[in-house]
């Protein structure tokens, strides 16, 4: 088998020019340079309308000779993309452009463009960014600014009615932006802007100012607790090496091309995370594609952009389906309970979760529903993990002491410090409560798995390697599309569908391969990211109200994400 020859690629700079103009309208124009080392097919852009906004006069071009742009829906927004010649240039320059519509908020008193330069669902890290906006309403004496986080910042200066900033490197999957307030304007059109019926100006300066005080207060307390944070870093090695090392066990097989335990989908994602027990989305996801495999539910998907959910046996009431687990039928219910009695529009029921913080907490109690069916003490041994839980919270404890008067240490999206502390543990009263989580999310590190616990993950490790390897499937597929489709389901439990669905649609022959109920890639990889976009979207706010943004926690629109395939 031919060796696939390595690639990769990376983001060199982006130039993002933003204009403001007298009605409302804001324009956006970016130039994303990318390197490339390797073949490449496509460059794409990810953006999103803010929210009761809409986007349009989308345009977009490269640098280079035969690129061809288009523009794709896909779910909340479009895709941008640049089909890049062969063989793939070395570098190329991604231009697009695009007018937001709604994106200027409009109180009584002031006006005010809250906008992310650079999303948080880029997975590669930017090394420069630079920035201008342009506010053509206002002049410099009367714009305000902030910029969050202000940690990437070189340079950032006001000429006029335009600011100009300078970047250095944004790492993966963090977010920059910029919060401008300038007068209201004069006469405003909700057809370009989004208006309120309030003041807002003193509720922004009151929260900046909130954020740059608890940014001031994290960068002190690193200095004061150097030392007390040392003994917080050198202790999960020690508690690793008497307690986590995991046993030796008889086990020498390479794949297993049969699910190796009758375990529910969503068990086995608790059981394969690293916080063992606790089922992340993927899980959720998988169990509503084992409803459908299970004959539950059917999907109708005639038409790509109206998916439909049906529910087998309408009649019966909430609650009266029989071979389901009670986190099975309660996932059910909740389909139920969002449908018409018989059928759910998948774009629908996604709004419908957005709305309020239902489904948050459906998820946190759906999760100790799954918890309590695995038998852990079985399986996993949390001494070492435990030891770790008192000695970082005795720390915390002391940190307390010296920190009464910093309420909370706040997001590290909005203060990238606390990601440093993370890595090197310096601020006790950041380390410490940031252990603990991570403890409790990867137990697996300080705590051990039995004998019996380490045989069934690795077992379900050796599945997970057959469904992603194309070479195995190919040479021993599964007998039946119903059974590819048993197998589809526990891909999303791994939270490896998409590459398992790929190895399927070229292994199974085309007609077979449409009977699947998974066959559409569009839905079945976008599963788990609209149910956890749902989740994030319905989980309390510490603060309520499209007025007043979030302050230093990225609470812009624009930002979204994008790459190069």
């Amino acid at each position: 088998m031919p060796i696939a020859s390595a690639r990769d690629y990376s983001l060199e700079s982006a130039d993002v020019n933003v204009t403001v103009f007298p009605e409302g309208i804001v324009h956006v124009q970016e130039s994303l340079t990318y390197h490339f080392d390797g073949t490449f097919s496509e460059v794409y852009r990810q953006i999103y309308p803010p929210p009761g906004g809409s986007i349009g006069n989308i345009q977009g071009y490269c640098d280079v000779e035969s690129c061809d742009f288009y523009v794709t829906d896909i779910y909340g927004g479009y895709e941008l993309v640049g089909r890049l010649p062969s063989p793939t240039p070395e570098q190329v320059t991604f231009t697009t452009s695009y007018d937001y519509y709604g994106g200027l908020k409009v109180y009584n008193d002031v006006s005010e463009l809250h906008y992310k330069f650079w999303g948080d669902e880029w997975e590669k890290p930017l090394n420069d960014l630079s920035a201008t906006v342009t506010i053509l309403p206002a002049n410099g004496s009367d714009i305000t600014y902030w910029i969050h986080p202000n940690d990437y910042t070189k340079t950032a200066t006001i000429n006029g009615n335009k600011i100009a900033v300078q970047a250095d490197e944004i790492p993966a999957n963090s977010w920059y932006e910029i919060r401008a307030i300038f007068p209201r304007l004069t006469s405003p059109d909700s057809r370009y802007v989004t208006l309120y019926d309030q003041n807002a100006k003193f509720q922004i300066f009151s929260t900046e100012s909130q954020y740059a005080l608890k940014q001031k207060a994290l960068y002190l307390v690193f200095m004061v607790f150097a030392l007390l944070a040392l003994s917080l870093l050198l202790a999960p090695f020690y508690l690793y090496f008497k307690y986590g090392r995991e046993p030796d066990i008889e086990y020498v097989a390479i794949y297993e091309r049969e699910l190796p335990y009758d375990s529910r989908p969503a068990v086995v994602n608790a059981m394969m995370k690293d916080d063992v027990g606790v089922p992340t989305i993927d899980g959720f996801a998988a169990t509503v594609m084992d409803l459908i495999h299970r004959d539950y539910l059917s999907i109708d998907d005639s038409d790509p952009g109206d998916i439909v959910l049906h529910i087998n046996g309408s009649e019966r009431e909430k609650g009266d389906y029989p071979g389901l687990l009670d986190f099975e039928q309660d996932v059910l219910d909740l389909i139920i309970s969002h449908s018409d009695g018989s059928q759910l529009h998948w774009k629908e029921f996604q709004s419908k979760l957005k709305k309020g913080t239902s489904f948050y907490t459906f998820i946190n109690s759906w999760n100790k529903k799954v918890k309590a069916h695995i038998d852990l003490e079985k399986l996993f041994i949390e001494k070492g993990a435990k030891k770790m839980d008192y000695f970082a919270g005795v720390l915390f404890l002391i940190a307390l002491l010296s920190l009464f008067a910093v309420p909370w240490l706040g997001d590290s999206s909005a203060y990238p410090i606390i990601e440093k502390l993370g890595f090197m543990p310096i601020i006790i009263a950041v380390v410490s409560p940031i252990v603990l989580v991570l403890n409790a999310k990867y137990r697996t590190v300080l705590g051990r798995w039995t004998p019996e616990g380490k045989l069934y993950m690795e077992r379900w490790k050796n599945f997970k390697k057959y469904i992603t390897d194309f070479s195995d499937l190919k040479a021993h597929p599964p007998g039946s599309v119903k059974l590819w489709d048993h197998y589809m389901v526990y891909a999303m439990a791994l939270g490896v569908a998409e590459e398992a669905l790929k190895n399927m649609s070229v292994i199974v022959p085309k007609e077979q391969f449409q009977t699947s109920h998974f066959h559409n890639r569009v839905y079945v990889t976008g599963y788990s990211s609209d149910f956890s976009h749902a989740y994030q979207v319905s989980a309390p706010k510490s603060s309520s109200g499209g007025s007043h943004g979030v302050g230093g926690a990225g609470g812009g629109f624009g930002g979204g994400g994008g790459g190069a395939r």
